[in-house]
């Protein structure tokens, strides 16, 4: 981990201007060139090949048919002396009904007699292509092409060209096609007998693009949640590996110096040709947000939502020069110091330059300070000095065969930073400069951690869902059933996982799936008014009895089951939503109440649920002597021991090596080691699959 980079890419475009991004106060920042997109007010880019893009003017509408002009254009940086390259290509009328929802280049300008530009027609199944010096466009029909496989369109976004051959993706099934010309000079359209690739994700709201890097296919999956489905919930890279006659997509976990950029409707690979662009990363402007994602450690970074662009009827894209003038370039980052507890065995730095004068204490004295440690700097103890280990001995935390006096009560946060999830990360926010890795058991690998509670993570793949404790390797397994109890959106815990009276309960779009530990069975509840609930994916909580549910609009659910067995599920209409234009939101229980934690912009709100006949939100100013620890997968609250953390909202965030909180006293964002006071959620990094675990070290 370390300090976010600031990026700046070759241009991002927005409405008819070019945009570049730059580095400004370590915020991302758009900033206008005067270059405007050459002879039309509104376009829509279609794609990026060759250093030119395929754009089109607005279409011309009559009652007879629909009129499209469309256009390479070559920007040049404003430090070339040339003019502006347009070439207007003839124009193009559909029928009413008729409507291009893709297209792309073949070839760049200049070779006589080849395709270089070809669209996708929905409505009635064309392909419509046009050769460099023909008069007119020419147009095959393709819907019998793939009616054996899919009966839906091509997809938008799901189209590249890869090594002398342009691949596309039907919509609904992901059926991966192949377009070139023949031996006669038509084009043909065949399948591959390949579907794009399908990972495990509990959420449907997706995106999936194509694109060539280094003549290898490459498939980019999304996953979006939270509020306004601007929150990247994953992110899976994927190669097509052609081996004999099958073909197969393997799991890329790492990108070396190249980075990927996602506009709406394409992508492309391009060489890090900057000092501020990261090699393995990709860029994706979306929803007036810009997105750093790291490829290799499944971290991502989010600006704020960039407020020029309001007006514009336009949507951004992204270009690519030619690849001619990039050259390649590497910036290292810093990493945070670690400590591994493999197996539960501790594993320190042997630094015998830091010894001091306590080395020359009696092993007794040693012995006893070391007891009364923190387990962070009990650690830190261990690794000073020989005789330091010697009355210190490693925790073997199966056996518990020696404990400390003061376990942590404060929690950490918990993250994979590696594809495999071979090891957990865990960061205290008191020493959030430093990180520890636990080895997760073989038969956990491959699993995303999906809830938290009393010191226990869910962890589901597939095939299994256990619950594990981290610090004593202890686990509890769920008795096999069918898939979707996997994959839910959102996990929630009655009780610890180790009580046999315990109840899990998954929420998904249509059911709620219900087990409890006694009875070992799951159960599928599913109700009239369920999907008029706009669920989120942030995690139910347990309280009075009942499980509540916070949905995206701010709207409160209840869940409850009777001591006669039987269940309700109840909307509650009449309480409104204490806060507007939010960006995520979050429930928990905190001292007997029910709070709701609400971000918006720079500002955090937190509110108790009045239980009264006419249940309300009141405005919560102090949490007296707990701290709040939020995130999307589950949120609690602690009393604190230190002043230091009260009245306190911690955040699943870091911005460089260190936790972000909210003071609720001052109303501002800090910085856990240095304070640093900050405006927002800019450049900070958050972890896929990262959440709150409390240490339970016994």
């Amino acid at each position: 981990m370390g300090n976010i980079p600031n990026k700046r890419s070759n241009p991002v475009g927005t409405n008819n201007r070019l945009v570049t991004l730059t580095d400004k106060e370590k915020l991302w920042q758009l900033e206008c060139a005067d270059k405007s997109i050459p002879y039309s007010k509104y376009k829509t880019v279609w794609t990026c090949n060759f250093g030119w893009l395929l754009i089109s003017h607005e279409q011309v509408h009559t009652k007879s048919c629909i009129s499209y002009q469309f256009s390479l254009w070559k920007p040049k940086p404003e430090s070339e002396s040339e003019s502006l390259e347009v070439i207007n290509l003839p124009p193009l009328k559909l029928k009413p009904k008729q409507t291009i929802v893709a297209g792309n280049l073949l070839s760049p300008p200049g070779n006589p007699g080849s395709i270089m530009v070809i669209l996708f027609e929905e409505n009635l199944g064309y392909i419509i292509y046009y050769r460099f010096g023909d008069r007119q466009w020419s147009s095959i029909w393709f819907r019998k092409e793939i009616a054996d496989y899919d009966e839906d369109a091509i997809e938008q976004c799901s189209i590249t060209y890869c090594e002398g051959k342009l691949y596309a993706a039907t919509v609904e099934k992901g059926y991966l096609m192949v377009i070139e010309e023949d031996s006669s000079k038509n084009l043909k359209l065949s399948p591959l007998n390949c579907e794009l690739p399908t990972t495990f994700s509990p959420w449907n709201y997706r995106d999936k693009y194509l694109l060539d890097f280094r003549g290898q296919l490459i498939c980019v999956e999304f996953t979006w949640g939270g509020v306004n489905y601007e929150d990247v919930l994953d992110i899976d890279v994927s190669r097509l590996e052609l081996s004999g006659n099958g073909k197969r997509w393997v799991w890329v976990e790492s990108v070396e110096d190249q980075a990927f950029f996602i506009s709406e409707n394409y992508a492309f690979s391009c060489p890090v040709n900057e000092p501020e662009i990261e090699e393995g990363h990709i860029y994706l402007f979306r929803n007036k947000r810009f997105y750093s994602i790291s490829i290799k450690d499944k971290s991502f970074s989010a600006s704020q939502p960039v407020q020029n662009l309001s007006e514009s009827k336009n949507k951004p894209f992204l270009f690519m020069r030619d690849l001619i003038r990039l050259c390649n370039s590497t910036q290292a980052k810093p990493q945070h110091p670690i400590s591994k507890l493999e197996e539960g065995i501790v594993i320190e730095d042997n630094n015998e330059a830091r010894e001091n004068n306590l080395c020359h204490l009696p092993y007794d004295v040693l012995g006893f300070i070391a007891k009364k440690l923190h387990p962070v700097d009990y650690f830190n103890f261990r690794s000073l000095c020989h005789n330091f280990r010697l009355v210190a001995p490693c925790i073997k935390w199966r056996e518990a065969s020696f404990k400390l006096q003061f376990p942590s009560l404060c929690p950490w946060l918990v993250f994979s930073r590696r594809n495999s999830c071979a090891t957990h990360s865990f960061i205290d926010p008191h020493y959030s400069s430093r990180e520890y890795l636990i080895k997760i058991p073989e038969d956990l690998l491959h699993g995303k951690v999906r809830y938290s509670k009393d010191g226990w993570l869910l962890i589901c793949s597939p095939s299994f869902m256990f619950f594990y404790n981290p610090f004593t390797k202890e686990t509890k397994e769920f008795p096999q059933g069918a898939g979707e109890y996997n994959c839910c959106l959102s996990y929630g815990l009655s009780s610890s996982p180790a009580l046999d009276d315990s109840i899990l309960i998954g929420n998904s779009y249509d059911h709620i799936y219900y087990f409890c530990r006694r009875e070992g069975v799951w159960i599928i509840y599913h109700f009239p008014d369920f999907i008029y609930f706009k669920r989120n994916h942030n995690s139910p909580i347990y309280f009075g009895g009942a499980f509540y549910f916070l949905g995206r609009d701010g709207k409160v659910a209840v869940f409850r089951m009777n001591d006669d067995g039987q269940v309700s599920w109840t909307i509650l209409e009449e309480l409104e939503s204490p806060c507007d234009n939010f960006c995520c939101n979050y429930l928990l229980e905190c001292g007997g109440n029910l709070l709701s934690v609400f971000v918006v912009d720079q500002l955090v709100y937190v509110y108790k649920l009045n239980l009264t006949a006419v249940m309300t939100w009141e405005k919560v100013t102090s949490l007296g002597n707990h701290a709040l620890f939020v995130s999307p997968l589950s949120s609690f609250s602690v009393i604190s021991d230190s002043s230091d953390m009260k009245n306190k909202v911690y955040f699943p965030k870091l911005y460089g090596m260190e936790m972000v909180y909210y003071c609720l006293i001052t109303d501002k964002f800090y910085t856990c080691g240095n304070k640093e006071i900050l405006a927002d959620f800019n450049n900070t990094t958050e972890f896929l699959y990262s959440t709150w675990i409390e240490p339970r070290w016994q």
